[in-house]
Order: structure tokens, then C-alpha cells, then sequence
């Protein structure tokens, strides 16, 4: 994408305090800031990025697992002031195509289905739904919807890639 006023960067132990605040904002169940020192730290799986302005406040960011071929979509979100703005679109397919470069063929994801600008989100990338996690979110009980990736959309993703 061309002419954004925000870059995309791998997330690094000094973005958590930040990204806990979008977080926290974003979501009814958040991770404990623990949780993304693991993911920036520790876990030789997961693929951290962030969106930030040019004064480096962070608009966003996505935490991605990458397990042989396959992405699975951990966390995501961006800060409310920003929504709609093509951040999160951005996030998520620069995240796919560095996963592709790594390997990755498919994608997988659990979403609220309440959440319907994620799942329009998902569906404009090619992701369609697969099933449902009946009462997945322990704060009301919402079901999941569970989204994949398959080879052929993730496939026309990386080709499009300017």
C-alpha cells in the first residue's frame, strides 16, 4: 500500500506497555502484558508485528504462530481511533506474506461472531468460514467462528504483493 501514513514493524519488548493499552481497549478478554513478553521473547513460534505512525505511536499490531505450514492468528487489533482506516488490512497481509516467505501455505483463526468488521476483514482476504466453537469466549459465552485460509486465496494474497 502506497501513500500510508503508517509503517509495519516487528514488535519488540519495548511496543508491549502500548499494545497492552490497544489490547485492553479492543477486546473483552486481553492478554496479561505477560503474555506478549512470551510472544516477543520467547516463543520461537510467533511472529510479532505492529503498525506505527511517524511519531511511533503503534495504531495496531498482529501476533501470528507459525507452526510448519500454517499461520494461525493469535491476537489483533487496532487502537479504536484508527479502525477503519486500512490498518488492519495492512497488518494482516504483510504478516501473511512474511509468513509465506517462511513457509506458511494456509491460515486458520477464531473469531467472535459479534465481530463483524474483523470477519469482513477476513472474508476481502479470502478467508472463509469452516465451523463454530459453540460458547468459545469464557466472558459470555459467544461462539467463534473458525475462518480459514486455504492454499489458493493465500496463493492470489502473496502474488498481488506490490
Amino acid at each position: 500500500m502506497k501513500n500510508r501514513q503508517f509503517q509495519i514493524r516487528r514488535m519488540i519488548p519495548e511496543d508491549i506497555s502500548e499494545v497492552f493499552r490497544i489490547d485492553a481497549q479492543t477486546a473483552a478478554l486481553y492478554w496479561p502484558e505477560s503474555s506478549y513478553h512470551f510472544e516477543t521473547e520467547r516463543n520461537d513460534a510467533s511472529r510479532c508485528w505492529v503498525a506505527v505512525n511517524e511519531n511511533g505511536s503503534i495504531l495496531g499490531f498482529l501476533i501470528l504462530w507459525l507452526i510448519v505450514d500454517e499461520i494461525h492468528v493469535a491476537n489483533f487489533a487496532v487502537h479504536p481511533e484508527y479502525q477503519n482506516q486500512g490498518i488492519g488490512t495492512a497488518l494482516l497481509i504483510h504478516g501473511l506474506i512474511n509468513a509465506w516467505e517462511e513457509g506458511a501455505r494456509v491460515s486458520f483463526l477464531e473469531v467472535r461472531a459479534s465481530n463483524l468488521s474483523a470477519i469482513h476483514i477476513y472474508q476481502k482476504l479470502g478467508y472463509e468460514p469452516v465451523g463454530i466453537r459453540k460458547n468459545y469466549y469464557q466472558d459470555n459465552h459467544e461462539d467463534a467462528i473458525m475462518m480459514n485460509l486455504e492454499s489458493e486465496a493465500y496463493t492470489k494474497i502473496y502474488n498481488q504483493q506490490e
